[in-house]
C-alpha cells in the first residue's frame, strides 16, 4: 500500500473513486475540484493499491474568520475508502498523512463536518452549530427590489463580497473569500437561489436559500453595517425571507437559520445542526494577541467573539452551507 499525494494525471481516477464511493454525483466532486481557486492536488491525500486508489482524504485549503482575524485552515472532506478496503486503518493513516500536510503548509486550524471516534481520536474535537426553525408568511413591500443574484455583474458581486466580508467577519467559522474567482464560481455553484435587497441602486443585504421537504433552509445572509445597527438586521432579515416567500407562490413556509443571525436563538425551535470538529494544526500562526486564548477549550473560543465584534447572543459559531466541502 502506498500512501501519498495525487498525481496531477490521475485526478480522473479519483474522481472515478469518490463517485464510487459516495451516493453524490461525479459533477459534484468535480465541480468543487474545477471550482475551487485554492485547489492544491498536493492536498488530496490517497492510498493506492496496485495501481488503484482505494482510500482518501481531501485538504480544502481556506481562511476562517475568528474573533474577526482571518487565519488558515485546512478543510478536511471526501474522507472514502472502497467497501472492500475498509477496517484496515488507511482513513487513519490518511488523517495523519493530512495533519502532516497541513504542518508544512503552516495552517494554523482544521475543521470538518461529522462526528466519528476516528476524529476524536486524531485530536479533532466537536463544536456544536445552532439552528433555529420559524414559520414566516409570504408578504410582499415596497422598500427594497428584492430580486436574484446577477452572477455576471462584476460590480454586483463586488457589492457581494463587500457586505459579506463586514458581516461574516462578526462570527466565527465562517470562511474569507478574497479572490473573486470564488464568488464568480464556487458560490454562483453552490447557492444559485441567491436573492439581494436593493434600494436606490444599492444593494443593502442578500440571502441564500434553498427548498428542502417543504421548508426553506439559509444557506448564507449578511445586511449593511446601517441595518445591522437595526437589532442586528432582525427585521430586515425577516422581511426579506416573507418576500421571497411570496414571490415563490408560497402562503407560509418554515425557515431554517443559523441560530447566531437576526436573532434566531429567540425563536420557537433551536435545535444543534450536527457538528463541526476542529484541531489546532499551528499554534504559532494565530495572530500573537490570540495565543494565549488557545488555552481554553475550541467551544469556547468558537462560541464567544473579541469584545470589538461581540453581539448579545448565545453563539458566534456559523458555517455558511455555501461554503461546504
Amino acid at each position: 500500500m502506498e500512501f501519498r499525494a495525487l498525481y496531477p494525471e490521475e485526478l480522473e481516477a479519483w474522481l472515478d473513486h469518490v463517485t464510487h464511493v459516495f451516493s453524490a454525483s461525479r459533477q459534484y466532486f468535480s465541480n468543487h475540484w474545477h471550482n475551487d481557486p485554492w485547489k492544491d492536488a498536493q492536498g488530496i491525500r490517497v492510498a493506492v493499491d496496485d495501481s488503484t486508489i482505494v482510500s482518501t482524504v481531501r485538504v480544502f485549503i481556506r481562511k476562517m474568520f475568528f474573533h474577526g482575524e482571518p487565519i488558515s485552515v485546512g478543510g478536511i472532506g471526501e474522507v472514502s475508502t472502497r467497501p472492500e478496503y475498509r477496517k484496515r486503518g488507511l482513513a487513519t493513516q490518511l488523517l495523519k498523512d493530512s495533519i502532516q500536510f497541513m504542518e508544512n503548509h503552516d495552517i494554523a486550524i482544521s475543521m470538518l463536518h461529522g462526528g466519528q471516534r476516528i476524529y476524536s481520536v486524531e485530536g479533532w474535537e466537536s463544536v456544536p452549530r445552532y439552528y433555529a426553525k420559524k414559520t414566516f408568511l409570504g408578504k410582499k413591500q415596497q422598500e427594497w427590489n428584492i430580486r436574484p443574484v446577477n452572477f455576471q455583474d462584476t460590480d454586483e458581486i463586488a457589492q457581494l463580497a463587500s457586505l459579506y466580508h463586514t458581516y461574516s467577519r462578526k462570527f466565527n467559522g465562517t470562511f474569507v473569500r478574497d479572490d473573486m474567482a470564488y464568488w464568480r464560481d464556487w458560490v454562483k455553484t453552490e447557492s444559485p437561489q441567491a436573492w439581494v435587497a436593493e434600494r436606490d441602486g444599492v444593494i443593502e443585504g442578500y440571502i441564500s436559500v434553498r427548498g428542502r421537504n417543504g421548508q426553506l433552509g439559509v444557506k448564507e445572509f449578511a445586511a449593511s453595517e446601517e441595518l445591522f445597527a437595526q437589532n442586528g438586521a432582525t427585521d430586515f432579515f425577516e422581511v426579506l425571507l416573507s418576500d421571497i416567500i411570496a414571490q415563490m407562490d408560497a402562503e407560509k413556509l418554515e425557515v431554517e437559520y443559523p441560530a447566531p443571525i437576526a436573532d434566531g436563538f429567540n425563536a420557537p425551535k433551536v435545535e444543534t445542526y450536527g457538528s463541526t470538529m476542529y484541531r489546532v494544526i499551528q499554534p504559532d500562526m494565530f495572530p500573537p494577541n490570540m495565543r494565549q486564548e488557545l488555552s481554553d477549550t475550541l467551544p469556547d473560543l468558537l462560541h464567544s467573539q473579541s469584545e470589538t465584534l461581540k453581539q448579545d447572543i448565545q453563539s458566534h459559531h456559523i458555517f455558511w452551507p455555501t461554503d461546504g466541502f
